[in-house]
């Protein structure tokens, strides 16, 4: 199913007028319970290595927000974008403002190069999906992680470090 797709169905039927508080009270449990099963070890290495160095680090992901930001918090990394969601004023889930799939998630780091002033050729991008071959786009280096079988093929077919 295409994350469009599955975002619609998922807040329609899991979140729409939900309150938002039910959610956030269970995020710290959820994440440590689970997080270092999330984690792919080779890539928080190389994240690690990149924040060693002084790299400027973003996350793109088509999770929630509610989920990415303590997560990025907890990684350290100062730039993050996800899925985002509108509430009404008693704080429920109203509708999906934006859907951070592979064209979202290419606009916004083509805005962030921008806004940092750095080219094609110092950007890295790591991702497991082919969705984001959009994203793949705007950076010199790629790396598929753990990546779903069209991805692998084109990583394969183009010499990206897979991991």
């Amino acid at each position: 199913m295409e994350i469009q797709k599955l975002h619609n169905v998922v807040f329609k039927k899991f979140l729409k007028n939900q309150n938002l508080d039910i959610f956030l009270k269970d995020v710290d449990i959820f994440l440590d319970k689970y997080l270092d099963k999330i984690f792919y070890m080779p890539s928080i290495l190389k994240l690690q290595k990149a924040i060693f160095n002084n790299h400027k680090i973003a996350i793109f992901s088509s999770s929630v927000m509610f989920l990415v930001e303590p997560i990025a918090k907890m990684l350290k990394v100062d730039e993050y974008r996800a899925t985002k969601y509108l509430f009404d004023k008693e704080n429920r889930f109203d509708k999906i403002d934006v859907i951070m799939d592979g064209k979202q998630k290419a606009k916004e780091a083509k805005a962030l190069i921008k806004k940092l002033k750095i080219t094609k050729e110092n950007v890295s991008v790591y991702s497991d999906s082919f969705e984001d071959i959009d994203l793949f786009e705007v950076a010199k280096e790629k790396v598929a992680v753990q990546p779903n079988r069209r991805l692998k093929q084109k990583a394969e077919r183009y010499s990206w470090e897979i991991i």
